[in-house]
């Protein structure tokens, strides 16, 4: 019955992956999704919270915490640019965690955090898709963007549910 169980969820989590890539229309179906978020706590305390998704479940030892070195004042585009700049980084300097690209970069933010996020990986000539998490007047994640358009993923309730679960937990941490 365990294995019956654990068969039945591992067929789910990559169901709900299989629909993202295919709304989110990715050349592959994302095993490493990425998030980020941005707290200010004052301009003082201006840090960075990386969570970790591998095959449809979150990966607590790989969650990070960056502290922002390269701004003074609270400026999240500056500040994401920092972090996605410091993981990137990191590519390829082993075959897990850190080393690893990640197949998808989620950020909490809109069209602007997606498109300053997308500019450094083209500069960079690196190719992760990114969108952003916007949320709705009650705080829960409403669409996800690209650059320009919106995906509406509300229809889709158990990919609405983990992309929530994202979002929450990189708020959390």
């Amino acid at each position: 019955l365990h294995s019956e169980n654990h068969s039945k969820r591992e067929k789910n989590e990559e169901r709900i992956l299989v629909t993202l890539a295919t709304l989110l229309q990715l050349e592959v179906v994302p095993e490493r999704i990425e998030a980020y978020d941005i707290s200010n706590l004052g301009s003082e305390h201006i840090t960075a919270g990386m969570v970790v998704a591998s095959c449809g479940k979150l990966k607590k030892s790989e969650y990070r915490t960056f502290k922002i070195k390269s701004t003074e004042i609270q400026d999240d585009y500056a500040s994401m640019t920092e972090v996605i700049s410091r993981r990137l980084s990191h590519i390829g300097e082993s075959e897990s965690g850190m080393g690893v690209a990640p197949d998808l970069i989620l950020l909490d933010g809109g069209h602007t955090h997606v498109s300053v996020i997308r500019r450094l990986l083209e500069e960079r000539g690196i190719d992760i898709p990114v969108f952003g998490m916007v949320k709705d007047e009650h705080h829960k994640t409403r669409t996800l963007v690209d650059a320009e358009c919106e995906i509406n993923i509300a229809r889709h309730a158990e990919l609405f549910r983990f992309i929530y679960s994202i979002q929450e937990e990189v708020h959390r941490y």
